[in-house]
């Protein structure tokens, strides 16, 4: 689940997914960082990877967390003004922030799907020297 850390005027969405996951998944399985309407296949929401920004179509992550984990995350800006940033938080990132968990549970399975997929490939590439 996506957590979001307030620090002076600033918000920073932090992933529960791994930058480098994040990748992987763009590569293999696109499909998975996106909410679609099965109907229309129109995408509702989509995760990206670039320059940090949010909508409620939408989380893209330019940044990684400085732990070991390396988790993906986007820094946004509060405005000066503001006199209740938990609540600015809410109603700009609110939607995003409940589609982002479900976009994240989806990850999860893909990535699990893209590395047995991998494995089974690995284990017939015949390397001769």
């Amino acid at each position: 689940m996506a957590k979001v850390t307030i620090a002076g005027n600033s918000y920073v969405i932090t992933s529960a997914v791994s930058m480098a996951d994040l990748e992987t998944v763009k590569k293999y399985r696109h499909s998975a960082l996106a909410i679609t309407d099965p109907e229309t296949k129109e995408s509702l929401f989509k995760v990206a990877l670039g320059s940090n920004s949010v909508s409620d179509f939408g989380v893209c992550f330019g940044g990684v967390s400085n732990d070991e984990a390396k988790l993906a995350t986007a820094t946004l800006p509060i405005p000066s003004d503001c006199e209740d940033a938990k609540e600015f938080v809410l109603d700009k990132a609110g939607l995003a922030l409940a589609n982002l968990n479900k976009v994240e549970a989806g990850i999860t399975e893909a990535l699990k799907e893209i590395r047995a997929e991998r494995d089974i490939i690995a284990q017939n590439i015949k390397v001769i020297v």
